[in-house]
């Protein structure tokens, strides 16, 4: 291990990322005098880019500095045991975060900017978008929220619920939409603390994928939600059930199933999964 590395630094550097990544967000990305005429497929292709930026600083200062990129960023592998549980919580999210941003356009009426993107125009944009919603974004957002900061919090002796509750903020505030603000906390709490239960990304990376792959298909897809919500009026609240049931099926499994041995620095740590 390098004698140089230094966890405050490693923070700083998080940080400015983070800035770096709004900045070009709002001043590239959202800027319509610049943007406005951009054909779709390039505008995925730079969300892509500005993703993979986000964490390409933190990567080459542990990979500088010796260090493991999968110690670093909590990619322990999993239980296979475990899938049906990640599967559970990933639909569940999905329906609560639903049902939440339903009652947000009820109490507040007011449209998101964000989501607008995800309307795919022409077919084959989504050989651009899919990799980027299902794979490069769930991998850095859950690298550097759920991976690197939480490490970081819990290195510098934040307790987990504290740990857990700030990097939530923060992925909200990095979503940049004030209609979307409660859904996307609620989402960072769920997977930090899947996160924390496994002491591992991965099943937070799957959960991010599998939702994002959902709401791509409820966005460009609306005719499902509409026979749906304008179906049966009990329908909605059926699913609402559903699924508040499978989120908390798969929860209380995760919490009584994994088995964490969180040791620090080179000795080994260990997940288990039993059944």
């Amino acid at each position: 291990m390098s004698q140089y590395y230094n966890y405050r630094t490693a923070l700083l550097i998080l940080f400015m990322s983070l800035v770096t990544y709004l900045v070009l967000i709002l001043g590239f990305y959202y800027n319509h005098s610049l943007m406005g005429n951009t054909p779709q497929a390039v505008r995925y292709i730079l969300l892509g880019i500005f993703e993979l930026l986000l964490l390409l600083p933190l990567l080459l200062y542990v990979i500088g500095n010796g260090k493991s990129v999968k110690h670093a960023f909590r990619l322990r592998p999993i239980s296979l045991l475990a899938l049906r549980d990640i599967l559970f919580v990933a639909i569940g999210m999905f329906i609560l975060v639903e049902f939440i941003q339903y009652l947000v356009e009820l109490a507040i009426g007011s449209e998101s900017f964000v989501s607008a993107d995800l309307k795919v125009l022409y077919p084959l944009n989504y050989l651009l978008l899919v990799p980027v919603v299902a794979i490069i974004t769930p991998f850095v957002e859950e690298g550097i929220f759920r991976g690197y900061m939480l490490r970081l919090m819990f290195r510098n002796k934040f307790s987990p619920l504290i740990a857990v509750v700030l990097q939530a903020l923060l992925f909200t505030v990095v979503h940049l939409s004030f209609r979307n603000a409660p859904a996307v906390f609620v989402a960072g709490i769920i997977l930090g603390y899947t996160a924390y239960s496994f002491y591992s990304i991965i099943p937070g990376i799957i959960i991010h994928s599998i939702f994002n792959i959902l709401v791509l298909v409820n966005i460009n897809v609306p005719q499902i939600r509409e026979s749906i919500l304008y179906g049966k009026a009990y329908v909605p609240w059926l699913i609402l059930a559903g699924g508040s049931l499978l989120f908390l099926f798969g929860i209380i499994n995760i919490r009584n199933n994994v088995h964490v041995h969180r040791k620090r620095r080179e000795e080994e740590e260990g997940v288990g999964y039993e059944k």
